[in-house]
């Protein structure tokens, strides 16, 4: 497989181009680039559970939402995700549920090395063509 995510420079913010072959594989990689802003994410030992379920207007409104909501879980909750089990449906609302196995975020073995404050619309398409899916987040840090 080829690259999941890569920064790129932005003004005070920080954007990621993520990569995937399908759409629940771009929530995932995005959710991936956005934990290795946060933390190290070594040594998570997947011994808790955690549900998701959004819903949106569009699929670029359900990243933002699923990536706002993350950030909100681990700086709420202190859950950190090693693992994500992502179902998405697209009708006349776009739909997630999300099952992901995690641990309890400790300081002591990951500590905060960007402390992200939100996803952001700025600029967000979400990209389909012959070699799978791609987009741009900007997240404001």
């Amino acid at each position: 497989m080829g690259k999941e995510f890569e920064f790129f420079e932005h003004t005070a913010d920080i954007g990621v181009r993520v990569y995937a072959q399908n759409i629940e594989e771009l929530f995932e990689n995005s959710a991936k680039a956005l934990f290795s802003l946060i933390t190290e994410n070594k040594d998570i030992l997947p011994n808790l559970e955690r549900e998701i379920t959004l819903e949106a207007e569009n699929i670029e409104e359900l990243l933002v939402n699923w990536l706002n909501e993350l950030i909100s879980v681990f700086f709420t909750y202190k859950f950190l995700p090693r693992s994500y089990n992502i179902k998405i449906k697209e009708r006349d609302l776009c739909s997630l549920e999300a099952f992901l196995k995690g641990s309890d975020y400790n300081p002591y073995i990951n500590e905060v090395k960007t402390e992200v404050k939100a996803a952001t619309y700025h600029n967000l398409k979400i990209e389909k063509d012959s070699s799978g899916f791609k987009t741009e987040i900007i997240f404001d840090v």
